[in-house]
Order: structure tokens, then C-alpha cells, then sequence
């Protein structure tokens, strides 16, 4: 008899599940139970401390070894081998751009953009 009320079991455990949300609102629906709201992630951060980090100057060697490291294969506006070969004359230039980024905290918009290209 058992294998011939599988469904009516299973119509009996839907119901139930299905009852369970609605009776819970019923019986919690008065004003004294109190939901605490979610708190944010970033709640759980430890609080910063803006004068906590020390950068020094980058130096026109810290430039050149990244520029002697680009590939030819990434994208970029300008190819790799021009920026190479100037890098001599661009570097100090750089190196005074960035820094004084740096001393201002200004971060420039042509920066915050990235290329995406397949590969």
C-alpha cells in the first residue's frame, strides 16, 4: 500500500512547505519581534588610517626596468618597441609626472580605463 501513495505523500509534504512562510507570517506578523538590519561588509573593516602609508619617489631606474619588461603583445596605443627605444628621453619625464601625482594624491582618468582585447 505504501508504493501507491507516493504521491498523496508528497502533495501532503508540498503542502506543508508550502504552509510554512504564511503560518510564519502570521504568528511574527505583530510589532514585537524586532529584525536587527543586515550590516554591511564593510562593517567588518578595520577602520583606515589615512596617514598610515608611506610611498617614496619612484626614481627613473624603477621606470626604465619597467619599460625594459613590456611586452610587445599587449595593447596599447603606442607600440612597445617606440616607448623602448624613447625611453631614455621620456623617462625623466615620467618619473616627474608621477610622482608629483603622488604628493597631490591625484590619480589621473586616463589611467582608471583599461583595454580589453582578445586574445
Amino acid at each position: 500500500k505504501q508504493w501507491y501513495q507516493r504521491r498523496v505523500i508528497a502533495n501532503e509534504f508540498n503542502k506543508y512547505f508550502a504552509s510554512i512562510a504564511s503560518n510564519l507570517n502570521e504568528v511574527y506578523s505583530g510589532d514585537y519581534l524586532k529584525i536587527n538590519p543586515i550590516p554591511s561588509f564593510t562593517d567588518y573593516l578595520p577602520k583606515s588610517i589615512s596617514s598610515s602609508i608611506y610611498l617614496k619617489e619612484c626614481e627613473c631606474q624603477e621606470i626604465m626596468d619597467i619599460i625594459s619588461e613590456l611586452k610587445s603583445g599587449k595593447s596599447s596605443d603606442i607600440p612597445i618597441h617606440v616607448i623602448k627605444k624613447s625611453s631614455t628621453v621620456i623617462v625623466p619625464y615620467l618619473v616627474k609626472y608621477f610622482n608629483k601625482c603622488m604628493q597631490d594624491g591625484y590619480f589621473p582618468c586616463e589611467l582608471k580605463t583599461g583595454r580589453i582585447s582578445p586574445i
